[in-house]
């Protein structure tokens, strides 16, 4: 029974239910509530990207540092619990519109430092260290994201409308963090001792196996005797290579993200219904890939596997594009929402432990860090800010026309032997000379 993992996986349904309560809903609490303007708005949601560009690795860091993965964990989302809290409190303290912003700003930044590495990172570090050698196993523990997600949206919509008042948000967030709280305290995070000596599995082999291995031919270990700090993951080509691919992943993904449900309302004419059934749509088939997430990694390997997923946001980008011309635009557009589901799922379970492999003992937290230091950080930040001023000057067609052949480019720089041994190689290089 112990190896179902169920605490593994409510710790991923509720600390997304935070993601989709919280993060989801503020936007239109700011609008409605704090009355604040669209670039005020982008202001304020694009400090959770950049804030935690720092964050991410100074948590991981300290954890793979002190080992005190619990104690972190749950003061952090105590402390984030109290920052989103005083978000509520704006509207009572001024009606004036700078020093709600100021206000609120300061929320979100203490939600973005404490609380937002927890969920984004240290949860899956918490997950690949319980894991240990069964690393196939991940993708089927992160099954509880799109349940978290879709959950939290639809109580946090259901109960909005009953109390007929967004700090219904509020309520569904408290709920959803304290019960993150309480299954943190009570699971184990020490790596689980399988009854069974794993042996090591090829990808594409349809034979059983109880161990996979994360594949990267690219990427060399650190010798034993090096200096291990979070430089150490930047010192080799290949390592260098995934990271910038998935800074430039994150930046494709955060547009999408960040402007697909006011694209398909203001621009293709979507009912509230209709936007509604996006989220739904999704998670959907994040459940089955999630789900069939072992097999998929044994057959394509992690490599492909986000490969795969970026191709899908090219493909997606583009359909977007030829929506303002067709008259089915809107049925277009809902029907390849399913793809969303399908590309996260396939990044989410390969970026991890990619950033796993590449790491080596003692700093495997600190590689979860990096990974969403450049992907959700840096890369997501940029993102929303680039793609926001594209939308705003050039129109949706060419903000979508220009995350297509950055896709596209990127996929070009994540398998390239030549950028690899030129660029990337040079880069690693300066970083072993200087750090």
């Amino acid at each position: 029974m112990n190896e179902h993992f169920i605490g593994l996986k409510l710790l991923s349904i509720f600390s997304v239910g935070c993601i989709g309560s919280g993060q989801m809903f503020l936007p239109i609490f700011y609008k409605k509530v704090l009355e604040l303007g669209n670039d005020k708005i982008g202001l304020i949601y694009s400090i959770t990207p950049f804030v935690s560009f720092i964050a991410f690795p100074y948590w991981t860091a300290l954890i793979d540092r002190t080992g005190q993965y619990k104690k972190i964990m749950m003061t952090n989302m105590l402390i984030a619990l109290v920052c989103i809290l005083s978000i509520g409190l704006v509207p009572f303290i001024s009606d004036k519109e700078w020093p709600r912003i100021i206000l609120t700003c300061i929320g979100c930044f203490g939600y973005a430092f404490f609380g937002h590495p927890v969920i984004i990172a240290l949860v899956n570090t918490v997950t690949l260290r319980v894991l240990a050698e069964r690393k196939d196993l991940y993708g089927r523990q992160k099954i509880g994201m799109p349940i978290g997600f879709a959950s939290s949206i639809f109580l946090t919509g259901l109960l909005t409308e009953r109390l007929d008042s967004l700090y219904a948000l509020f309520i569904i967030f408290t709920v959803y963090n304290l019960l993150f709280v309480i299954t943190v305290w009570f699971v184990s995070v020490e790596p689980y001792q399988f009854s069974y000596k794993p042996v090591e599995q090829v990808y594409g082999s349809i034979s059983p196996s109880p161990a996979v291995v994360i594949e990267d031919e690219n990427c060399a270990a650190p010798t034993s005797a090096e200096k291990l700090n979070m430089w150490t993951l930047l010192k080799d080509p290949g390592a260098v290579q995934f990271f910038t691919f998935m800074t430039l992943m994150g930046f494709c993904f955060s547009v999408v993200v960040a402007f697909l449900y006011l694209y398909f309302e203001n621009d293709l004419h979507g009912t509230p219904s209709m936007v509604g059934l996006l989220g739904p749509i999704g998670s959907s088939t994040d459940l089955i890939i999630f789900f069939f997430s072992k097999e998929i990694l044994n057959r394509l390997g992690g490599r492909n596997m986000l490969i795969i997923a970026q191709s899908i946001i090219i493909y997606r980008c583009l359909t977007y594009v030829i929506c303002m011309d067709v008259s089915f635009g809107v049925l277009l557009a809902t029907v390849t929402q399913l793809l969303h589901g399908v590309g996260f799922s396939l990044s989410c379970s390969a970026d991890a432990l990619q950033a796993d492999r590449i790491a080596p003992e003692g700093l495997k937290s600190s590689a979860q860090g990096l990974l969403n230091m450049a992907s959700g950080g840096l890369g997501s930040g940029l993102g929303v800010l680039i793609g926001g001023i594209i939308y705003e000057h050039f129109g949706a067609q060419v903000m979508w026309a220009s995350v297509s052949v950055i896709s596209l480019l990127n996929i070009w720089i994540y398998t390239s032997t030549f950028l690899r041994n030129t660029i990337f190689t040079f880069i690693a290089t300066m970083v072993q000379k200087y750090k």
